[in-house]
């Protein structure tokens, strides 16, 4: 019995001093911030091609459910991140990660519902009003979705994770 804990506990100390287990903290880390980005771009674009057909079509009751599923995203995604383990290494992209997804929250809860309540009668003037709002949403969210990323790929170059 003393045998097989001593080497348990052996084995522990071995694989914690090569920083196995800190490198399956990274990898979890990068593998979940990446489908995070993948997602929450996906849902913002599709919630502006239906944004942009609304404004065509002057029917915008297809906006609240892509806005409902993209703010749930959203939090989901924020209490998955929040309770992602947070290293030295990771500490800078966990921060920027997080501001991104507040920023989009802040988006969905407080600009995309005005353009639910508009429809053929909207004046021109109200309409363009709201886009003034969003005009470099989706090219702000694609830039910073990409900048992640971006230092994500450096991240796992570096300590050689797998996608």
């Amino acid at each position: 019995m003393r045998k097989s804990l001593l080497l348990c506990v052996l084995a522990s100390a071995v694989l914690s001093s090569c920083g196995f287990k800190e490198k399956i903290v990274w990898q979890d880390f990068y593998s979940k911030t990446i489908a995070i980005n993948d997602s929450l771009d996906k849902l913002t674009t599709q919630w502006h091609t239906l944004r942009d057909q609304a404004s065509i079509s002057k029917n915008y009751s297809s906006l609240a459910p892509a806005r409902i599923e993209l703010g749930s995203f959203i939090a989901r995604a924020r209490s998955t991140f929040a309770n992602l383990p947070s290293t030295p290494q990771t500490e800078k992209m966990k921060n920027d990660e997080d501001m991104l997804l507040l920023n989009q929250s802040n988006m969905v809860a407080e600009v995309y519902p005005t353009f639910e309540q508009f429809n053929e009668y909207t004046p021109k003037e109200v309409v363009d009003k709201s886009l003034g709002q969003i005009t470099n949403d989706l090219i702000d969210e694609k830039a910073k979705v990409s900048a992640i990323n971006k230092a994500l790929e450096g991240f796992a170059k570096i300590h050689d994770l797998k996608k």
